[in-house]
């Protein structure tokens, strides 16, 4: 094998010298991955010989290896430079590395094959999932490592059923998956909040914020959130992203994120490497859905398209689907209007940042529901008023009926992202009259970013809470196959407690809906979308 090392001499030259090294390690030596997790129940260090080979699948240079967590109000921590992810050879158990510092993951090119001495590092065991991380390493952890290209790697496919807890920090391959929201980039947020790159200098985002998940569903109805860190510029390229379903592979972790509801997807997220891992099918004539009704908002007009007509803004009125058949109104009193979205897929052209907005919006892009707080709430029915949905699934036959839609609270200002409600659900009817809850999770309705400042009617100065979204949040539900086959069915979105959003977002720190709440609160619908197959 051979490899490099760097000397520098005299007069500040530096030489690159070829060096062949030998492996230094016994076969009989290396310790197996199942085994090493089988040492340490918690968080121990070690002090002994220890071993183990596998093959590198991530890449430091794409820059989403790990979250970086928000460390003060307008600055996150460098943690995914000095991550990555060794899987055992065979492809069944992985571990994360954590470096010492960036310059360790620099020297672990993805799909080497590697050989690591785990003396002096310590060894972390986490449960609820079960995955372990390797602490402390440095590059004299490296034994000897072998570059190799993407074919040395075993092929892993699964369902997204199908994944389990030892499928984490390995790379799979995901099976006929599709992105849920058709519109907009890889990372729909706003700009202004995320990390710096080329991409979006122009914008001069504060780097306050980073990662946004991105919904996926698979042919069998699972659905998954893939993790985009804001300084991968391959997020936003214009190009769109994909409409069809297909592979998608990545790196499955496990990530507690506070701006997003914390632990809301199911233990297990993925990672892509790379953009080349939304292998889907660009077309989509490939999607394993069809629309039965849709409201995206693309057409960048400032009405909706009513019964009654064009209106910009609408007062309980039915607002007709852009796709299929189907109407949305809303419940709560106030006016409903074409406000903002954060799906904007264009990149810098010229000396403007996108084609269509600015720093990621899309304006006229979500149905925007402004009212005093306590309209949020049925007094005296005891329930939450939200929007309610009606479509039909006459003749129609399948094996899933979903719901799926992005929202988020607020305008970008402190004023407007407190007191709305804080948990959410979805209900069904088929006789109008009772309606049934669909899952008893309660979705967390997060708030769009914005920039701390002093205001009075805010309480003095405001700092954007770590648990403040970056855009849309992304939420897919199933309805009961009872509801194929009916003329008119009618879905409700709506509050289901009366716990209110105060500016820290935290849930302990929660405020409630009052009858005489005259806050104003601003709610915003990106995409909603009804599908079967």
């Amino acid at each position: 094998m051979r490899n490099f090392a760097t000397i520098t001499i005299p007069r500040g030259v530096v030489l690159f010298v070829a060096l062949t090294l030998s492996w230094c390690v016994e076969a009989q030596t290396i310790t197996s991955f199942e085994r090493v997790r089988s040492m340490f129940s918690k968080r121990e260090s070690v002090d002994q010989d220890l071993y183990i080979e596998g093959y590198v699948i991530s890449d430091y240079t794409t820059k989403n290896q790990e979250l970086n967590t928000q460390r003060y109000v307008n600055s996150v921590n460098k943690m995914s430079d000095m991550t990555a992810y060794f899987e055992s050879l065979d492809g069944k158990y992985g571990f994360r590395l954590y470096f010492t510092n960036a310059k360790g993951a620099e020297v672990m090119p993805r799909y080497a094959r590697a050989v690591l001495s785990l003396r002096g590092t310590t060894i972390q065991r986490q449960s609820g999932p079960v995955r372990y991380t390797i602490h402390k390493l440095t590059p004299q952890n490296i034994v000897r490592f072998e570059r190799c290209d993407a074919s040395v790697l075993p092929r892993k496919e699964r369902t997204i059923k199908e994944l389990k807890s030892e499928d984490i920090y390995t790379y799979v391959t995901l099976k006929d998956c599709e992105i849920v929201f058709k519109d907009g980039a890889f990372s729909n947020v706003y700009e202004g909040y995320a990390q710096r790159t080329e991409l979006n200098k122009v914008a001069k985002p504060n780097g306050s914020q980073d990662c946004w998940p991105i919904l996926l569903c698979d042919g069998c109805g699972s659905t998954m959130y893939a993790f985009v860190n804001t300084k991968c510029e391959w997020r936003r390229d214009g190009m769109g992203v994909p409409q069809g379903s297909g592979d998608m592979n990545g790196i499955v972790v496990y990530t507690h994120l506070p701006r997003y509801g914390g632990d809301v997807f199911g233990g297990m997220v993925l990672r892509p490497v790379d953009k080349n891992d939304f292998a889907m099918d660009w077309s989509a004539a490939s999607s394993k859905y069809k629309s039965i009704a849709e409201w995206n908002w693309n057409d960048n007009g400032e009405s909706f398209n009513t019964e009654n007509g064009a209106r910009k803004s609408v007062v309980g009125e039915r607002i007709l689907a852009d796709v299929g058949n189907g109407a949305v109104r809303s419940e709560v009193g106030g006016t409903v209007y074409r406000g903002v979205d954060m799906n904007n897929v264009a990149i810098q052209n010229g000396k403007e940042f996108n084609l269509k907005g600015t720093k990621g919006r899309v304006n006229h892009g979500s149905m925007t529901i402004c009212t005093e707080a306590h309209n949020w709430w049925d007094w005296e029915r005891h329930r939450g008023k939200g929007i309610e949905l009606e479509f039909s699934t006459e003749g129609i036959e399948g094996e899933n009926l979903v719901v799926a839609f992005s929202f988020a609270a607020g305008e970008i200002t402190p004023i407007s992202s407190y007191g709305h409600p804080f948990y959410w659900g979805v209900e069904y009817t088929l006789d109008g009259v009772n309606f049934y809850r669909v899952s008893s999770r309660n979705i967390q309705l997060r708030t769009l970013p914005w920039w701390y400042g002093h205001n009075s009617m805010v309480h003095g100065t405001q700092y954007l809470s770590i648990e403040a979204g970056m855009g849309f949040t992304e939420h897919l539900v199933h309805l009961p196959k009872e509801l194929f086959g009916q003329k008119s069915v009618r879905v409700r979105i709506v509050p289901v407690a009366k716990n209110a959003a105060t500016l820290s977002y935290e849930k302990s720190d929660m405020g409630a809906l009052r009858p005489n709440s005259t806050t104003k609160t601003y709610v915003n619908f990106g995409s909603i979308v009804v599908r079967y197959n």
